[in-house]
């Protein structure tokens, strides 16, 4: 979990943390869990292996405002067909507990040399919490399983 206090640089004329910022906080909250659990983004893009946010859905719950301090939640919800991953994201106030937003990301691996989705790398697939996966494949119709 990651916590941020609001700057006056996050805020917009009304005097609340601005919307885009919540978008910036959300990608902090992803690095910083990626970091956490052992993934170095730097030597993925080195390797030639990237990640791409497909989907973002955000629900504005509360307003933020200057000096709160907001943790950033971010776990991961599924995998599927070894390629799509799903985040929950979801952003509360420290003193209060309340949600400010919530998120739902969908984020897929790319091969940056030729730009086309690619199945999620086995090493990155290693480090995942197993208790936060939950895999859900496609049936394959050649086969009767």
């Amino acid at each position: 979990m990651l916590e941020v206090i609001v700057r006056t640089s996050h805020l917009d004329l009304m005097g609340h943390v601005n919307n885009a910022k919540y978008v910036e906080f959300l990608e902090w909250g992803r690095c910083d869990e990626l970091e956490k659990i052992g993934i170095d983004l730097l030597s993925m893009i080195r390797e030639g292996t990237g990640m791409a946010v497909v989907n973002l859905n955000i629900n504005f719950r509360r307003e933020a405002f200057y000096g709160d301090h907001l943790l950033i939640e971010t776990t991961l919800k599924e995998i599927r067909n070894q390629k799509i991953g799903i985040l929950q994201q979801s952003i509360t106030r420290k003193a209060s507990g309340e949600v400010v937003c919530d998120a739902e990301v969908t984020f897929l691996f790319l091969d940056l040399k030729a730009h086309k989705s690619i199945v999620m790398p086995e090493n990155f697939r290693r480090l995942l919490p197993d208790a936060s996966v939950s895999k859900t494949e496609t049936p394959n119709p050649d086969t009767n399983a």
